[in-house]
């Protein structure tokens, strides 16, 4: 009796403890299930211009692009960070890194960033633009890749430069003084003239200078010089034995004419400029040259005196009278010393 009961027990336990597992276990699936759902999200990647939306139960950032087989270079960047927690609807953007050179104060920065503005590229590399720096490209324009941005420094001064005034310098008539000699009555001055100027470097070096103003500091001083003009009489012998007085010499291209109509023309009337008779000693010269009544020696011919002019007659020219044609015809045409005599 009693053996029996016992074992009438043992299956009563048996068959209730088989009944609960079988009402539990649909439980405990649907627990695992409705926590499976919690634990997925769905998110959208977005990265190098394409979209993935992904269903993940990855619980960071770093996580769901570890599940999509993306590997981060150096320069890439993520949004959110990697340790951002996932969430549901969650757009996780990578933004690829380019390589990209900046060139500034004589140095080259090379680094790799994403795409962005150039402004924010010059902040993260620790440059500060002044107020009149260039940049190569404008700060809203996106880097690329390879791109080499030149930052020029420009700097803007004022100058003042200083120059010296050159005096100018005066001359006098001074009839006490030989004439050809000189002699200073005032020693001039130097002036001082300031300019001022606007420069404008580029990278430390001067590229343009605007002058702005100037202005005299200092006048200068005239520099005054007395030029003699006492003649120098000086003496010289000549043909036969005559010794002259004289206070010039000159080397004349002379040439020979007379009075007739043949050399002078048909309205020739045998007189010179001057009124005196044009006969042998008698000159025709350029008054600025020498002026007319001078008296004159000249070498080969003798002595003769300025009275005359002719249109022809300039400069460094002299024109000998003689007393025919036929004179006239073979002194030719000859360089000569001609000696302007003293008073």
């Amino acid at each position: 009796m009693k053996i029996h009961r016992v074992d009438g027990l043992k299956f009563d336990l048996s068959t209730r403890l088989t009944s609960h597992l079988v009402l539990i276990f649909p439980g405990v699936i649907l627990l695992f299930f409705l926590l499976y759902m919690l634990t997925i999200n769905r998110v959208v990647l977005k990265v190098d211009g394409a979209t993935l939306r992904m269903t993940t139960t990855a619980v960071t950032v770093e996580q769901v692009l570890k599940e999509a087989g993306l590997t981060l270079q150096l320069g890439d960047e993520v949004y959110p960070n990697l340790e951002h927690r996932v969430k549901e609807g969650l757009e996780i953007e990578v933004l690829r890194g380019v390589n990209l050179l900046v060139v500034v104060d004589g140095r080259e920065i090379v680094t790799r960033m994403p795409p962005v503005k150039v402004e924010e590229v010059l902040t993260r590399v620790g440059i500060v633009l002044e107020e009149n720096d260039r940049v190569s490209l404008p700060l809203e324009t996106r880097v690329w890749e390879g791109l080499r941005l030149k930052v020029t420094r420009v700097a803007l001064e004022t100058i003042t430069v200083q120059y010296k005034i050159n005096p100018a310098v005066t001359y006098i008539n001074d009839a006490n003084l030989d004439k050809g000699k000189q002699r200073i009555v005032r020693e001039g001055e130097p002036g001082l003239l300031e300019r001022e100027y606007s420069v404008v470097y580029e990278d430390g070096k001067e590229v343009k200078r605007s002058k702005i103003g100037e202005k005299v500091v200092k006048t200068s001083v005239k520099k005054v010089i007395a030029k003699g003009t006492r003649p120098v009489i000086r003496t010289a012998t000549v043909s036969r034995g005559h010794t002259i007085r004289y206070i010039e010499v000159k080397i004349m291209e002379a040439t020979a004419y007379d009075p007739g109509p043949e050399s002078c023309g048909i309205y020739a009337d045998g007189y010179t400029y001057t009124g005196k008779k044009a006969t042998y000693g008698i000159a025709a010269v350029d008054p600025k040259v020498i002026p007319l009544g001078t008296k004159l020696y000249v070498e080969g011919y003798g002595f003769a005196a300025a009275e005359d002019i002719g249109s022809a007659i300039k400069n460094n020219r002299i024109d000998l009278c003689f007393d025919t044609q036929r004179e006239a015809i073979l002194f030719g045409r000859k360089k000569l010393k001609v000696y302007i005599l003293a008073p």
